[in-house]
């Protein structure tokens, strides 16, 4: 069940288009577990309606929507204000608090949980769209030195110049997460490894020239290393695999000096080679004998 609201702004067409991909992603969801839906001794307890409030959308609006993206089995009430005042309050509650389980408290970004789960839609998406994705793996250099030097408070404060740098400079459908202390990491839709390299490039030539002071102590700069791995569908590895090849390549960048962005060496497609045609097989294929 997908309640409305009639009050409140106008609903875009953009905003209709957000509303029809966060339903294809709950029909998804919901298919893939219709065995335990279907369960004949379900009772009415057990029976869920999901509810989300979209302020602006009409009947009317929401029929458009239904039928250009198959929607019909989704049911739409209208509330008046009264009704939809603490509906509102609840929901934005649950906003709060998912953005809390999925977002890092000092700087806003991602946090790991949250990077693991986009890192496994990305990696379904690109098996199913022959598509490619390519991961950096970001890690503050003398961090700890940092902390020992300038206090946590200043620790900090890097920590979350970096985020927004990393903010700054992605685009709108690439993650951004921190994984770990002073460890970040980047999941880059359709970006080849070269293009990642020179992303992760600007990044890192804003946050060095960052000046960052903690009196007493004089200003003082930081700098970071990072791995870059990428895949194709057809290169048939896992997400782990993926994350382990980009934290190869930024220990290769640590080895080398700090202070630079490494790429992983490109994992090729495994095939059977004896289903390949041999170069005196082509000759007699086209060399029109009979």
């Amino acid at each position: 069940m997908r309640k409305t609201n009639h009050e409140g702004p106008p609903t875009t067409k953009g905003e209709l288009k957000d509303l029809s991909g966060e339903l294809e992603q709950l029909r998804r969801l919901l298919v893939s577990h219709a065995a335990e839906l279907k369960d004949e001794n379900c009772s009415q307890q057990t029976l869920v309606a999901i509810t989300r409030i979209v302020p602006g959308l009409t009947g009317e609006k929401w029929d458009e929507l239904a039928a250009a993206h198959g929607l019909g089995d989704w049911m739409a009430l209208g509330l008046d204000a009264t009704s939809c005042a603490n509906l509102l309050r609840l929901q934005k509650a649950l906003e709060e608090l998912t953005h809390q389980t999925e977002h890092d408290a000092l700087t806003g970004l991602a946090n790991r949980r949250a990077f693991t789960r986009h890192m496994r839609m990305e990696m379904e998406r690109v098996e199913r769209s022959n598509g490619q994705v390519s991961i950096a793996v970001l890690d503050i250099d003398d961090f700890k030195q940092v902390n020992d030097t300038y206090g946590h408070a200043c620790g900090d404060e890097v920590l979350r110049v970096l985020a927004q740098v990393m903010r700054e400079n992605i685009r709108a459908y690439d993650v951004a997460a921190r994984i770990g202390g002073e460890e970040f990491a980047l999941i880059l839709p359709g970006a080849a490894a070269l293009s990642a390299k020179a992303l992760v490039e600007r990044m890192l030539e804003a946050f060095r020239t960052r000046s960052f002071l903690c009196p007493p102590s004089p200003p003082f700069h930081c700098t970071f290393s990072c791995g870059v791995s990428c895949i194709r569908s057809k290169s048939l590895i896992s997400s782990n695999k993926l994350l382990e090849l980009a934290d190869m390549a930024l220990y290769e960048a640590k080895a080398h000096g700090k202070n630079r962005v490494h790429v992983a060496r490109q994992q090729e497609a495994s095939f059977d080679r004896s289903t390949m045609v041999h170069s005196n097989e082509k000759q007699f294929l086209f060399s029109g004998t009979e």
